[in-house]
């Protein structure tokens, strides 16, 4: 409701009288937190000034192509265009100042009384185009228009949601109020899913509301540790401000029926700011405009301002950050009004309620029948028609400050007090835009700075010679108002003068460039020049100073430059060529001398001409040696006269290194070594590139052992450059008690690279373990000897490598004790030299038994190793065995002998049986088993049978 002027005149006397009380307030009011807060109650009232330092705007008007249209909604976008729904005649509009073009589109639905509107700027295929969103009121549909395609999207809601305000987040999520149903919506266009929140105390009757939730405002709330949108409404019906928390479905609501003032009816909402920190501002039937802070526990700190004119009928409102302003219609009385937001609060607490629309635990919920519900809708896409028209705006006018300031509000009367603007706009530009609803009047209006402009020119004075030319840069600016036209000229141009400026004709700001060309009749002397920028009737001017002067001698001057490219690369060794070009820059020629400075070490140049009077051409080659240094080199050219007027360029070399490097390598990388001996290996250095030097060879094991050595003779190689190398002889070293796995790291070391070559190497003890030990290398002519009987005759038929495997396996099991007894213990050498004597003997008999034979091995391998058996039994086992026999010749008779002779006789036949068979059927085991058997029992018969022929002869004769 609306109060009446003595009601006014008596708030604002409470209002002045609170200020004294306010402002000794503000100095305990706390920061405001997340939108914002405080922390004590103030009186209420506003007493602060207005709008400054605007005190006049020009009020431009349009007519509406469509007559008695009723222009509603206003909203502006990027591009600096406003659209406009028309309520009456059912129509979208889009108008362009630019250059006057009013378009509209018919919408498909018919009488839908479109209501409010929202512009969005969206990305389509990398193009930013508008789409643009508005409420369709009495068909119940929220829309969307598409500028990029002249499309039109409409949703269908429930029936009786009577659609007014609406808001699109930067999710392009589609806020709006459902006015007839009491209830919040969000559409999410990309998948038709609609959400609505109804609101607590909602009416049961589509169409007959019982809040009339009206405008409608999302504020986006965004910290490092938080998220959320803030979805601000009013209850025109309902008498509250709502919002709500889109994350959580919390809901508050500020009742204005607590302030005991009677009905607010609040109507559109907007989102400001009060000392950086948001606050929401909304308009009153009752005459009012309102500030909300958020709650802090104890309350919202509220503040409220009387609007100076009684019966204002305000209605729709829109912020202006620059101005911090909010800007609202007076749509009874026809005036525009802003409310300074700059330092607004000495008001009170307005303590709200909170609830959760959905029922969360720890949470109050809403009272019935308050509920959150998701649905699919539909939609449908249409390309209405529509057509342009060109409409002239009307003479512009003159708005002054109709009465202000007063409680922060300033008012402008528009021209006709019944235009009944609706809803406001406010560009990019700083424009208040806004429909004239008023079907008679019809049209949109737009308040704007008065139009003002100046110029400068710099510099303020040129001096020339006559034939020469002058140049003046101009620079229009604009100070205010919407920009026209300004053509630039000159007051008065003198003889001999011609003058073009560039560009001559353009919106303000920009900058022109004024071209002042002389001949060599043209006058000498001052000349005053004066600068018109014209606009209309507004004319602007700048003054300047021509100086025409006598011309003067002309000294000599001449100018360097490098022709061709200014840089060059080449790798040691190589040259490079620059072309240096000496002009004539003014002046009668003198003879200018070249010299060059700054080459690299080890370098040279040289010059096709040295000297010459301009304009002349030399071509600076630079030579470079293998040993120039690498890098990036300045190099000066210095151009001098006889008279010491001098010029340089600097053309710039770089010079890359050649390779120079070298690679070691060694014929094997993995060395096998036993114990107590050497081997020689040939190592090889060879050149990479350009390499040249010495290169120091040295080696290191690992683990480190004093047991192994490496030495090099010689021990520094020097290579020839480009492919050229040197040998050395690496010795490596393994002493008696050094055994394991070492790796060698052999390292290269010159005064350029350093590189290494790794080497394995094994040292193991002798497979001939006891005959090394004894006769104390691997390498002694007895060992070397066995292992050639062993390798060479023996292991290369088929009869002794399975022998082999039978004896490996019984001498392995005991031998390596044995040497590591010797080495640990020189003197037991000499009797296991004793020992081995005869078996070398034996061994060497056998050998040339088997070379004998070697025309057929299988049987040379048989032959050796029962010759071998027989003599080793013989020689080694005869005496002990005899001495055996003897204890026991009692039981030793001639029968005795021919049973032991029998057994001999049936085990040889039966293992010469096998023999033949594993050789003719290749069988490797029963080979393993009879030749094992075959030498064993070789050695058994030759140790058993000489001791009883003998005992038994002796018990005959004893």
């Amino acid at each position: 409701m609306l109060v009446d002027k003595s009601r006014a005149c008596s708030i604002r006397s409470l209002a002045a009288a609170a200020m004294l009380i306010g402002l000794a307030m503000l100095s305990i009011i706390a920061p405001l937190p997340a939108v914002f807060s405080t922390t004590a109650p103030v009186p209420s009232g506003i007493q602060v000034e207005a709008v400054n330092p605007i005190s006049k705007f020009t009020l431009t008007e349009w007519g509406i192509p469509t007559a008695n249209s009723s222009a509603y909604g206003m909203a502006a976008d990027t591009a600096g265009r406003v659209w406009l729904t028309e309520n009456a005649t059912n129509k979208i509009a889009r108008f362009d100042p630019s250059n006057n073009n009013f378009t509209e589109w018919n919408i498909t639905t018919p009488k839908s009384q479109p209501h409010n509107v929202f512009t969005k700027n969206v990305t389509v295929s990398n193009v930013q185009v508008t789409q643009v969103f508005f409420t369709e009121y009495a068909s119940n549909k929220i829309a969307r228009f598409d500028s990029s395609t002249n499309n039109l999207t409409e949703w269908v809601l429930p029936s009786g949601s009577n659609p007014a305000g609406i808001y699109v987040d930067e999710n392009n999520d589609v806020w709006f109020t459902e006015s007839g149903r009491d209830v919040i919506g969000r559409l999410r266009t990309a998948t038709n899913n609609l959400t609505e929140w109804e609101l607590p105390g909602a009416t049961s009757t589509p169409g007959t509301p019982l809040l009339k939730p009206w405008g409608i405002y999302v504020q986006v709330i965004q910290t490092p540790s938080y998220s959320n949108r803030f979805v601000w409404f009013t209850e025109n019906l309902g008498n509250k401000i709502g919002r709500l928390e889109a994350n959580s479905n919390r809901l508050t609501l500020w009742d204005l029926n607590s302030l005991g003032l009677g009905q607010y009816q609040p109507n559109d909402i907007t989102i400001g700011t009060y000392q950086t920190l948001p606050v929401a501002i909304f308009t009153n039937a009752n005459n009012k405009v309102s500030v909300l802070g958020n709650d802090t526990g104890g309350g919202s700190l509220y503040q409220e301002a009387v609007i100076p004119t009684n019966t204002a009928g305000p209605m729709g409102i829109a912020y202006d950050s620059p101005r911090n302003a909010a800007w609202f219609a007076e749509n009874s009385v026809g005036n525009i009004a802003n409310l300074n937001t700059t330092n607004i609060f000495a008001g009170q607490l307005l303590t709200p309620s909170y609830c959760t629309i959905l029922p969360q635990t720890g949470t109050p919920s809403c009272p019935s029948p308050a509920i959150s519900t998701s649905t699919l809708i539909s939609s449908t896409t249409t390309k209405p028609p529509s057509r342009s028209v060109i409409q002239s705006p009307a003479n512009q006018v003159t708005v002054v400050i109709h009465q202000g300031t007063l409680n922060g509000i300033t008012e402008y009367g528009l021209p006709n007090a019944t235009s009944r603007p609706t809803y406001i706009a406010v560009d990019s530009g700083g424009n208040v835009w806004f429909p004239e609803n008023n079907v008679t009047l019809n049209k949109i209006a737009r308040l704007s700075v008065p139009y003002v402009f100046q110029v400068s020119t710099s510099p303020n004075t040129r001096t020339i010679n006559p034939g020469q030319t002058a140049t003046f840069s101009v620079m229009v600016t604009l100070l205010g108002g919407a920009p026209l036209p300004i053509q630039l000229s000159l007051a008065t141009t003198p003889t001999g003068v011609t003058a073009v400026f560039s560009p001559q004709t353009q919106n303000p700001p920009f900058q022109s460039t004024l071209t002042i060309t002389t001949t060599n009749s043209t006058p000498t002397g001052n000349f005053p020049l004066i600068i018109k920028a014209t606009s209309g009737v507004q004319v602007v001017t700048s003054p300047v100073l021509l100086n025409i002067q006598t011309p003067q001698p002309i000294p000599f001057d001449f100018t360097m430059s490098i022709s061709g490219p200014t840089t060059a690369t080449v790798a040691q060794g190589g040259s490079a060529s620059f072309g240096v070009v000496v002009g004539l820059a003014s002046g009668s020629p003198q003879a200018v001398n070249l010299t060059v400075s700054g080459l690299p070490t080890g370098s040279s140049y040289s010059l096709t001409r040295l000297v010459g009077t301009p304009t002349y051409n030399s071509t600076l080659t630079i030579f470079t040696d293998v040993n120039s240094p690498g890098g990036t080199y300045t190099i000066t050219i210095l151009g001098r006269t006889s008279a010491g007027l001098a010029h340089t360029v600097a053309p710039v070399l770089t010079i890359t290194e050649l390779l120079r490097d070298f690679n070691l390598t060694a014929p094997v990388t993995d060395v096998p070594l036993v114990q107590g001996s050497r081997t020689d290996i040939t190592l090889t250095v060879a050149s990479v590139g350009y390499f040249s030097g010495n290169v120091t060879l040295s080696g290191s094991f690992s683990p480190p052992n004093d047991g192994v050595t490496v030495t090099f003779t010689p021990i520094v190689l020097t290579p020839q450059p480009q492919g050229g190398t040197a040998q050395t002889t690496m010795e490596i070293t393994a002493q008696k008690n050094t055994v394991g796995t070492y790796q060698l790291t052999i390292t290269g070391t010159s005064a350029q690279p350093s590189r290494t070559h790794q080497v394995t190497m094994t040292v193991r003890v002798s497979e001939c373990f006891i005959a090394t030990a004894t006769y104390g290398s691997e390498l002694a002519p007895q060992v070397q000897f066995l292992k050639t009987f062993r390798d060479q005759q023996i292991a290369r038929t088929f009869a002794g490598t399975n022998f082999l495997i039978a004896f490996n396996a019984w001498y392995y099991s005991f031998s390596p004790g044995v040497a590591i007894y010797e080495n640990s213990n020189p003197g037991v050498r000499g009797v296991a030299k004793v020992v081995l004597y005869p078996l070398i003997d034996i061994l060497r008999l056998s050998s040339a038994a088997f070379s004998l034979l070697g025309f057929e091995p299988e049987l040379a391998a048989l032959a050796s190793g029962l010759l071998a058996g027989s003599i080793i039994g013989l020689v080694y086992l005869a005496l002990p065995a005899f001495a055996t026999l003897w204890l026991a010749r009692r039981k030793i008779n001639s029968r005795t002998r021919s049973r032991v002779i029998q057994l001999f006789v049936f085990s040889f036949t039966l293992l010469l049986s096998g023999f033949t068979i594993a050789e003719l059927l290749a069988l490797p085991i029963v080979m393993m088993l009879v030749s094992s058997g075959l030498v064993l029992a070789a050695i058994v018969a030759s140790s058993l049978m000489p001791g009883l022929i003998v005992v038994e002869r002796l018990k005959r004769r004893f």
